[in-house]
């Protein structure tokens, strides 16, 4: 949606980047900017730069760059609606559909009144673990190796053995009986639905707390002796569901992390942290959904999955695995011994065990391939044979050079042939040490005329930043053109700003990058970083343009040249190599 102009400025004015930064590093005035240790990435020396007077920051060395929202959305991993909303709550502004709309309100007042019934019931099974009445669960922990720090940390708690403790005590606190039922942490008597009952009774509580550090549900795990099932948890709710939450997730806030360890269990979890592996987080069931998988990818790149070794552990992780690959997160899987989970093998063996299994950790082709061989019988031919066809079929879709790594592995173990196992994949034979040196050369070339580009395109957006006169000039210019922007994110704000011009003289760019929603924003960040450093505007601009164009007429000379090659019709062929000739005479002309 977009925001009403009025309110995003009063919520930028109200949430002074200094202040806001300030929560998260250390800064100290240098030169007319405020400087301190990027909260993005490791460093010892300071390169995270922020000017008070634009409301803009940037790190010179992860390029993270941008607005206040910006930062927020970095920092607490936040989607730009949910770090407009964090701002908002940060200085008790009310979101502008929320003061309008007295439906809404309605609805944000009773989700409120759950997540503080919730907060009160995790305080109140905290206190309980710690009291007399507690006894037998905080011995329970003591066996699992839990000591009291960690109790704190996931605020483990206790649920009495008695049918309405905590009933009476929110009760007490002004809570209804409604809100209580909604939330799920009572319900109504079965023969007397006008008698209320706590939901939890005599069990381990494990809060589950979203990305926001707000308790919305709860475990209960029976204690040794009891009565009922092992794992009791709250159901849907208004302000909870599952399918979008992530048990341990809240530790992992303002965190640059490179992987998440996925397990299964509470216990898991909790066992890996208080082991020092404190990248653990675990499903709310076995079974891992779009939206879990959306809410990792907020955290990091990559997840290694640690299931239990039985088959719905197994089944779970090869589900998982494309959920995680449709999102675009590279998943891994950690192989534990003996049919153990983490919980049991960590106390057993250690972190630095369990940390060894995680540097051999299977690819997830890897892991199907392994999947499937569990089905087959190798010691008959038809079995290694049925191995083979399944694993070439499945080898067929991945890329060449992963190909030949699996083609060998199924070769190795159906014993066939590895030309026929190529011939079935419909794969061609493996590339030479020198083709491999070009194709490596060739594609260190593409990433570093890529970052050219990009530099190019920061420097020219930051041209248009200088003035409006300046700005005006540059884009009537003969060769200027929005689509020199390759990036959507930089083509769009470039467009914003040439509006805004229209207004004002000198557009408020930390507001203009407020309302872009473009995932790579930070580009235009970090382009307006460049401003003070350009001294001709117009000529600068010119030089990026003339570089770009170099390299985008370089680009379809190769790609030309390669279908040139490939044409086998004279005819067509003498089309492309006259397009060729008339680019490569261009890029002469610009140089």
């Amino acid at each position: 949606m977009a925001y009403p102009e009025r309110w995003l400025s009063e919520l930028m004015a109200r949430n002074d980047i200094v202040s806001v930064i300030s929560e998260y590093t250390r800064l100290s005035s240098r030169g007319g900017r405020m400087w301190g240790l990027c909260p993005f990435h490791p460093e010892r020396d300071p390169s995270f730069s922020v000017s008070p007077d634009k409301q803009l920051f940037h790190c010179f060395s992860c390029k993270a760059g941008g607005s206040v929202i910006q930062f927020i959305e970095q920092a607490e991993n936040l989607s730009y609606h949910d770090a407009i909303r964090f701002l908002a709550q940060r200085v008790g502004m009310d979101m502008p559909n929320e003061v309008d709309d007295e439906k809404l309100r309605a609805e944000k007042a009773r989700r409120d009144r759950l997540y503080n019934a919730n907060r009160e019931a995790a305080l109140f099974y905290h206190k309980a673990l710690l009291s007399d009445i507690g006894a037998d669960a905080r011995k329970y922990l003591i066996g699992r190796g839990i000591d009291g720090s960690t109790a704190v940390k996931f605020g483990l708690g206790y649920s009495p053995n008695d049918w309405d403790a905590l009933y009476k005590h929110l009760s007490s606190l002004g809570f209804s009986r409604d809100d209580l039922i909604d939330a799920g942490l009572c319900v109504k008597g079965r023969k007397d639905p006008e008698s209320t009952f706590d939901f939890f009774h005599d069990r381990l509580m494990f809060p589950v707390i979203n990305s926001y550090g707000m308790v919305v549900a709860f475990g209960g795990r029976i204690l040794s002796g009891g009565d009922g099932a092992k794992y009791m948890n709250t159901g849907d709710t208004p302000i909870y569901n599952k399918k979008h939450n992530i048990y341990g997730i809240n530790l992992m806030k303002g965190r640059k992390l490179s992987d998440l360890i996925m397990v299964e269990g509470y216990m898991d979890v909790i066992s890996l942290h208080q082991a020092g592996i404190d990248n653990a987080v675990a499903s709310l069931g076995t079974a891992l959904t779009s939206q879990q998988a959306k809410l990792l990818g907020r955290f990091a790149p990559g997840v290694y999955y640690a299931y239990d070794g039985d088959s719905a552990g197994q089944k779970a992780m090869l589900r998982g695995i494309d959920v995680l690959e449709a999102s675009g997160i590279e998943p891994k899987v950690i192989k534990i011994p003996e049919g153990r989970d983490p919980d049991e093998y960590v106390r057993a063996y250690g972190a630095e065990a369990f940390m060894l299994l995680k540097d051999s950790a299977m690819t997830s082709s890897m892991f199907k391939l392994e999947y499937m061989a569990a089905k087959y019988d190798f010691s008959t031919p038809d079995g290694r044979e049925k191995y083979a066809r399944e694993a070439c079929s499945f080898i067929a879709g991945l890329e060449p050079i992963e190909r030949e790594r699996y083609i060998k592995l199924v070769s190795e173990r159906s014993g066939m042939a590895p030309d026929t196992l190529r011939a079935q994949c419909g794969a061609e034979k493996p590339m030479s040490d020198a083709e491999k040196h070009t194709v490596i050369q060739g594609a260190y070339r593409r990433r570093q005329a890529q970052r050219e580009r990009v530099k190019a395109e920061q420097l020219l957006l930051a041209s248009l930043m200088v003035s409006r006169a300046d700005a005006n000039l540059i884009v009537q210019s003969k060769d200027f053109s929005y689509s020199l922007f390759s990036s959507d994110s930089l083509r769009e704000f470039s467009e914003m700003l040439m509006n805004a011009y229209k207004s004002t003289e000198k557009p408020d760019i930390a507001k203009l990058l407020a309302v872009c929603e473009s995932a790579d924003i930070e580009q235009a960040g970090a382009a307006a970083d460049m401003i003070d450093n350009i001294v001709s505007p117009v000529e600068t601009a010119s030089d990026c343009i003339r570089s770009i164009l170099k390299t985008e007429y370089d680009e379809r000379i190769r790609e030309l040249s390669r279908l040139a090659e490939e044409e086998t019709d004279p005819g067509k062929r003498q089309q492309l190599m006259s397009e060729q000739l008339a680019l490569v005479m261009k890029s002469r002309e610009i140089r």
